[in-house]
């Protein structure tokens, strides 16, 4: 069976009201959201467009409003067996912030598994978006060994892994990483998915977004040029093994 994923940082919600246009146009099974804003209301929009939510949880507050991941799915394409949030390792920075709020909020990856309705694949996601890069890339290791140390669980299943890993230096040490647990890299074919300019002046292009993967074949990978973030939105197309 063929199905795919899209990935999108929102960009703290901004990228929200013209969504419609790339999923129209996309038409993707699986939507995994960083930074959307997670108020009943507004993930509502989603399931208004024909999709499903699968599960969410905060990441970070601004302005009184509550931001963080959501993973949507197609109800056409897919049945959601189960769902679940996993905590990562705080900032320095972070742990400051949970002192001065009085609440800690930690970052989380949601693991959901699906169950295809047409042959029955099993297909596990995790949406994952890592501390920023106010932090190094030590705490985003270990956010990474975090996650990756959960795979045991769907070894056998069909296996995605999507997001914004804000992970802009040190490819080989991740690189590595991805070997060593039997990851490929989808997005391997992409050179930059953020792109903003610094005081108005200097424009900077990074690598933040990845989509990796496991006991799949992976049939296309583009990314989508539509400028309503500073990240662009990814869309990779699978297949399951004959």
């Amino acid at each position: 069976m063929k199905f795919s994923v899209l990935t999108y940082n929102l960009l703290v919600n901004h990228a929200l009201d013209e969504l419609q246009h790339v999923l129209a146009n996309s038409k993707p099974d699986i939507l995994c959201f960083q930074e959307i804003n997670t108020d009943e209301q507004n993930l509502k929009k989603i399931e208004k467009l024909g999709y499903r939510l699968a599960d969410f949880s905060n990441s970070f507050l601004r302005f009184g409003r509550a931001y963080g991941v959501a993973t949507f799915y197609n109800p056409q394409v897919f049945n959601l067996s189960r769902s679940q949030s996993l905590n990562l390792p705080s900032s320095v920075y972070q742990i400051i912030t949970f002192i001065i709020k009085g609440k800690k909020n930690p970052r989380t990856v949601l693991r959901n598994e699906f169950t295809s309705k047409d042959k029955g694949a099993k297909i596990t996601t995790y949406n994952i978006h890592l501390t920023p890069l106010y932090a190094t890339n030590i705490l985003r290791i270990k956010q990474i060994k975090n996650t990756f140390a959960d795979l045991h669980i769907a070894q056998k299943n069909h296996l995605v892994i999507a997001g914004d890993f804000n992970f802009p230096y040190g490819r080989k040490k991740f690189e590595e990483l991805i070997g060593v647990y039997g990851l490929k890299e989808a997005t391997n074919n992409i050179m930059y998915t953020l792109e903003k300019r610094i005081l108005g002046l200097f424009r900077i292009k990074l690598k933040l977004d990845y989509v990796l993967y496991k006991n799949l074949e992976v049939v296309s990978n583009d990314m989508i040029q539509f400028k309503h973030s500073d990240h662009y939105p990814i869309l990779t197309v699978f297949k399951t093994p004959a």
